[in-house]
């Protein structure tokens, strides 16, 4: 079964219409660098959805740590149902330092039962369970692997014709990320700027860096620029991410299709 909906792309965030115990819709960002689909504590009132407590870290923000629970719904994008997921009870817009925005997250423990194509020219995600065995014809598939056994979707990345290192496919990150030692590496000046950079982790100082090439298997896009930061200060799982994420500036280009059951991808270039 193959769902498709229109997505707002208006910013380097995906927001997707997403039904929660069959109400909605509602605004979640399309994060597949998060483990687990979230909501916020206020719609998990306003729906009547019943909380847990978390054994989890509470999550930084303002103030401190902001309260971590769990909760049980049925999440659903389009016709297509998930139920009774496990969901986070996380107010991600505090620990973000935003007012309001996104009412959810759709993360990796909704998108893993399914292959998924996003594609930010068209505004278009689609999503389908892929019991029938069959997957789209038309791409040109690379296999993937879960970054140290994580939900994270590593592939293999050219910079500058050199590698391959393997980078966090991340539709919730803003822009492509190196780590630093991987600069260092590469020889690759990182330069400060003023500005920072924001995550779930915390925030950090930010840097640039210019790069002639970046290159997934055919997928090219050249004289780009990424930001070179430690991702362990900014993220929970980056001391996870050795070489670092392919984000907003590298996805925009193309149509991203992410087979998790076949632990396999393709990027479809929709701009040249």
């Amino acid at each position: 079964m193959e769902v498709e909906v229109k997505v707002e792309t208006g910013t380097r965030l995906v927001k997707v219409p997403v039904k929660v115990n069959g109400q909605g819709p509602f605004t979640f960002d399309l994060d597949t660098g998060a483990s687990t689909t979230t909501l916020t504590p206020q719609l998990a009132e306003s729906l009547g959805i019943t909380t847990r407590p978390s054994d989890r870290p509470e999550a930084r923000g303002i103030g401190g740590g902001i309260p971590t629970e769990y909760a049980d719904a049925t999440i659903g994008v389009g016709s297509l149902e998930f139920e009774k997921d496990e969901v986070y009870v996380l107010d991600v817009n505090a620990i973000l330092r935003e007012l309001d925005g996104r009412q959810g997250v759709l993360g990796y423990t909704t998108l893993k039962h399914c292959t998924m194509s996003l594609s930010y020219n068209r505004q278009r995600f689609k999503l389908s369970r892929t019991d029938s065995g069959t997957t789209d014809n038309d791409a040109d598939w690379s296999p993937f692997e879960y970054v140290n056994d994580s939900h994270l979707v590593g592939v293999p990345v050219l910079i500058n014709g050199q590698g391959p290192y393997n980078f966090v496919v991340d539709t919730g990150a803003g822009n492509t990320v190196m780590t630093p030692n991987l600069a260092e590496l590469l020889g690759i000046e990182a330069k400060a700027v003023h500005g920072i950079a924001r995550g779930v982790g915390g925030d950090v100082e930010l840097k640039l860096a210019g790069l002639e090439t970046l290159s997934v298997g055919s997928a090219q896009i050249t004289n780009s620029q990424v930001v070179v930061l430690d991702l362990s200060k900014v993220s929970p799982k980056g001391n996870l991410i050795e070489y670092g994420i392919i984000g907003y500036d590298f996805l925009k280009n193309f149509e991203t299709i992410l087979d998790y059951p076949r632990k396999q991808f393709s990027f479809i270039d929709e701009l040249s």
